[in-house]
C-alpha cells in the first residue's frame, strides 16, 4: 500500500482556509490523503480533532511539521516573515531526509498591485498574472512581497516547489464541515476587519470620497483555485507556474464607495453603530490601521488568464453584483455572533 499524502493546513479554522479544507476533506482522492491541521495551541488542536470531520491536528514546532510533510496550504499569514521562515526551514530538512522538494500553496494577496489612490480616483489599469515581468519588479516593500520573495529565492534553490495565490477583496459566506462545527468565522476578513473599525470609532469611516476599485472573488471560487492548483502540481505531476509566478483569480470590480455604504447601513440597521453616516478617516487613525493605507484606499484590479489555464474558472453567478446584494446578510450574521466567537473578533454590538 502507497504511503499517504501528507497534507499540513496553516489557517485551517480561517475563513480561506477551512473552506478549501472543506474541499479537501471531499476530495475524490482522499483516501489518499493524511490531512492535518497546524494548531497555535495544543488546546485548540484537540478541539479540532474532537469535531470528528476527518482532520488531524498537530501543534508545536511549525518547522518540524512542515518537515514531516510533502504538501503545506499556508492561509495563516502572508506577512509574518518569521512564520514563513518556520515553514523554509522546515522544507529544507525535508529534503535533506527525503531528496523530494516540499510543495507549498501559499496564499498572497493582489495588494501587491496598490497603488496610491488615497480614495481620491479609480484606476483603469488592470494587471494579469501572465505579466511576469511586470510582477518580478514590484518592490518589497509593498504588502506580502517581503514574504514572496524570500518564498521564490527557496523554489529557485530547488528545496521547495511554490505556488503562491494572489487573491483581490474574497467575499461570500463561508460554508461545510468546520463552519457546522463552530470552528471557522464564515464572515469574510474585510468585512471583519472594516467592522471592528467602525465599531471602536463609534461610526464609520471611509479614506476620501472611496472612489478606488478592487477586482473581486468569491470564497469556494477561490478554494477551488487552491485546490486546483494542488491537484495540478501534485496529484497530476504537470510542470506549472512557479516560484515568483502568481495565481490571480477576479470575477468582476467594485468600488469601494458602493460596498462600504452597504455596510454601514446593515450595521447601524442591525444595532451595531448609532447612525450609517460615515466620517473621513483622521491622520491620526490612518496611521494607527496602516491596513487603511495598504487595502482600504489603493486600487486594486487583476485578470487571470493564468489560472484559467489550468482550467479553473469562477462561477458566472458570483461576480460583484452578487457580492453587493450579499453584504447586508453577512452583517446580519456577523453581528449576531456571540461576542468571543473567531477568537479575536471580539463584539460588535456597542459597549
Amino acid at each position: 500500500m502507497a504511503s499517504p499524502l501528507n497534507i499540513l493546513v496553516l489557517g485551517a479554522t480561517g475563513y480561506l482556509g477551512g473552506t478549501i479544507v472543506d474541499r479537501l476533506l471531499a476530495h475524490p482522492q482522499v483516501s489518499r490523503f493524511k490531512i492535518t491541521a497546524f494548531a497555535r495551541s495544543s488546546e485548540k488542536a484537540k478541539k479540532i480533532e474532537a469535531a470528528g470531520i476527518g482532520l488531524k491536528a498537530t501543534s508545536g514546532s511549525l518547522t518540524e511539521a512542515a518537515a514531516k510533510s510533502d504538501v503545506v496550504f499556508n492561509l495563516a499569514s502572508s506577512d509574518d516573515l518569521p512564520f514563513i521562515q518556520a515553514i523554509l526551514d522546515g522544507a529544507e530538512r525535508h529534503f535533506v531526509a527525503t531528496s523530494v522538494p516540499l510543495v507549498l500553496v501559499q496564499t498572497s494577496g493582489s495588494a501587491i498591485l496598490a497603488d496610491t489612490a488615497m480614495g481620491e480616483y479609480a484606476s483603469d489599469k488592470v494587471y494579469d498574472d501572465s505579466d511576469s515581468a511586470y510582477l518580478d519588479a514590484i518592490p518589497e516593500r509593498l504588502w506580502h512581497r517581503h514574504v514572496d520573495i524570500p518564498i521564490a529565492r527557496a523554489h529557485n534553490k530547488g528545496y521547495l516547489k511554490a505556488y503562491v495565490t494572489a487573491p483581490p477583496l474574497v467575499w461570500g459566506s463561508a460554508t461545510g464541515k468546520l463552519v457546522d462545527a463552530g470552528l471557522q468565522n464564515p464572515i469574510q476578513t474585510s468585512l471583519l476587519v472594516i467592522g471592528r473599525m467602525a465599531i471602536t470609532r463609534g461610526q464609520f469611516g471611509r479614506v476620501g470620497p472611496q472612489k478606488n476599485m478592487w477586482s473581486t472573488i468569491e470564497v469556494h471560487d477561490l478554494a477551488d483555485l487552491h485546490v486546483e492548483i494542488f491537484n495540478k502540481a501534485v496529484l497530476e505531476g504537470k510542470d506549472i507556474a512557479g516560484g515568483s509566478a502568481y495565481y490571480f483569480s477576479a470575477n468582476g470590480d467594485v468600488v469601494f464607495a458602493d460596498w462600504l455604504s452597504l455596510v454601514a447601513k446593515a450595521l447601524h440597521k442591525y444595532g451595531a453603530l448609532k447612525s450609517a453616516d460615515m466620517t473621513p478617516f483622521t491622520d491620526e487613525e490612518i496611521q494607527k490601521w496602516p491596513i487603511l493605507l495598504a487595502v482600504f484606499s489603493v486600487n486594486s484590479r487583476c485578470s487571470d488568464s493564468r489560472s484559467r489555464s489550468l482550467g479553473w474558472k469562477p462561477r458566472p453567478d458570483k461576480t460583484e453584483k452578487e457580492f453587493l446584494e450579499s453584504i447586508e446578510e453577512s452583517v446580519k450574521v456577523m453581528v449576531n455572533q456571540p461576542a468571543d466567537f473567531g477568537a479575536s473578533w471580539g463584539s460588535f454590538r456597542p459597549a
